[in-house]
């Protein structure tokens, strides 16, 4: 199984695969302790709801949302005389085995080595940042997506799967601008600086550009201009220099008759072996042996 480590790795690779969707309402309700091995998100539409999620126990009002996340313990520890909760319990990355793996009632005790391997790489809290409960301002807009997944059930599967699909990521997207909203000034700034630093590099991917100027145009040190870089992108940004040379060369090799070596001076090497070696670096192949491939040598 994948393991994401930056945001843009996560969101190239969202399709969400909804596992249960429900239209919950009941009088005074009780989940014994469990984990998850998907994710579970769920509104408070009517009543109160007092959830435990580890060692905080949270009390869930009309309008809040949460996020229960995969492998950790939780359960329900009350609830109003009546209680309106639909959620939907849902895989945010396709995998293999996504139609195959239940949802669980069991605490992480109880369950086999082979169901504790079903547990999901938390990337919603762990590489975006979601956190657990959710006070959105825009909540209304998020329950009308929730219900048209309920009212898609009803539909074939094509439909119902496009349906999905296309309500989580919005979902998503609502959420995530939410909290970017939310975030301190300094935070956002600091990432639209890294944003225009990796825009500069594919920009000026020909030229030898340094760190201390891409720090400088990030208005950040080099030290937290690295590190903020490789968190969102995974990558460092002398790797993803390499890798906006790679994908240009590519576009030359098979759009145009120019010779190995003039690919190599125009993406930014000064030599066909530097460029060579930094090709299979991202490519895992020589250049040569990429043109061969795609019929253009």
């Amino acid at each position: 199984m994948k393991v994401f480590t930056s945001k843009h790795e996560v969101l190239m690779a969202l399709s969400p695969y909804i596992r249960r969707a429900l239209n919950h309402r009941v009088v005074n309700m009780r989940l014994r302790t469990r984990i998850i091995f998907d994710y579970e998100l769920m509104y408070i539409e009517r009543g109160e709801l007092h959830v435990r999620v580890e060692d905080v126990v949270h009390v869930l009002q009309e309008g809040d949302w949460i996020l229960l996340k995969p492998g950790v313990e939780h359960e329900y520890v009350k609830s109003s005389a009546e209680c309106w909760k639909p959620h939907i319990h849902f895989d945010p990355i396709y995998l293999e085995d996504s139609e195959q793996v239940p949802i669980n009632f069991k605490p992480r005790s109880e369950c086999s080595p082979e169901e504790i391997a079903w547990i999901r790489q938390d990337v919603l809290g762990e590489i975006l940042d979601i956190p657990a409960v959710l006070r959105m301002s825009n909540h209304k807009e998020l329950h009308k997506l929730l219900t048209d997944i309920f009212y898609a059930q009803a539909l074939s599967r094509e439909d119902r799967t496009i349906i999905e699909k296309s309500c989580v990521l919005r979902m998503l997207h609502i959420i995530l601008q939410d909290l970017n909203q939310k975030k301190p000034y300094s935070h956002f700034a600091h990432e639209k600086g890294v944003e225009s630093a990796a825009a500069y590099l594919m920009a000026h991917f020909a030229e030898a550009v340094s760190l201390e100027e891409l720090a400088k145009l990030a208005c950040l040190s080099v030290y937290h201009f690295s590190r903020l870089f490789k968190r969102k992108y995974g990558i460092s940004p002398h790797q993803y220099l390499i890798r906006c040379r790679v994908e240009k060369a590519k576009e030359l090799m098979l759009y145009s008759q120019a010779s190995l070596t003039v690919v190599a001076e125009q993406v930014g090497y000064s030599t066909l072996f530097a460029f060579s070696k930094a090709f299979k670096q991202v490519e895992g192949m020589s250049p040569k042996h990429f043109q061969m491939k795609h019929g253009c040598s």
